[in-house]
């Protein structure tokens, strides 16, 4: 799924993930979605029920949806045990550093956590293609060689919003000082 004519807007970041090196052979992805990131409350609800009520199932649901969030961690460490930590992230890939060491050619599967709260995972199978000295880290260049469109959707919206909110900081900050 390779697009070599498309670029990408690429943000600096600091995301954890969950990695695990793919089996000689295994072509398919490990995860296939998260399936508790798409619950939740409608945004509105009946305006017959009592506020009160409104509030309570709100409450409830932020409830459950940090106990889905717990679970989904542990279920991740599981089946992806190498933690990552994603400096940057666009359309076509990522550099990451970890206690784990990787080589170069290296095929992995990384699922990087987009939100905490609510949680937003994208996940994508890759080839580290290189590694970088920064000070004392190495980061890991990953190209996604094989991310279902929805999940490249989902990490190029989380990049547009990183941008935006850069550049609202700006604006800002801009304003202030002058």
């Amino acid at each position: 799924m390779s697009h070599p004519h498309r670029t990408y807007a690429r943000i600096e970041t600091a995301r954890k993930g969950h990695a695990r090196i793919l089996p000689p052979g295994q072509t398919k992805p490990l995860f296939s979605g998260c399936a508790a990131c798409a619950v939740g409350l409608p945004a509105r609800l009946d305006p017959g029920l009592p506020e009160a009520i409104g509030q309570t199932l709100r409450a409830m649901d932020e409830k459950l949806t940090a106990i889905l969030n717990l679970l989904n961690e542990r279920s991740l460490a599981e089946d992806f045990p190498i933690p990552v930590l994603v400096h940057d992230i666009s359309g076509a890939g990522l550099r990451m550093s970890s206690p784990h060491p990787f080589a170069v050619g290296m095929r992995v599967e990384v699922v990087v956590v987009l939100n905490a709260f609510p949680l937003q995972l994208a996940g994508t199978l890759g080839t580290i293609v290189r590694h970088d000295q920064v000070e004392e880290t190495t980061l890991w260049a990953v190209e996604f060689t094989d991310i279902r469109e929805s999940e490249r959707e989902k990490i190029i919206q989380f990049v547009f919003q990183e941008q935006r909110q850069s550049l609202r900081a700006q604006r800002q900050t801009t304003s202030e000082g002058a």
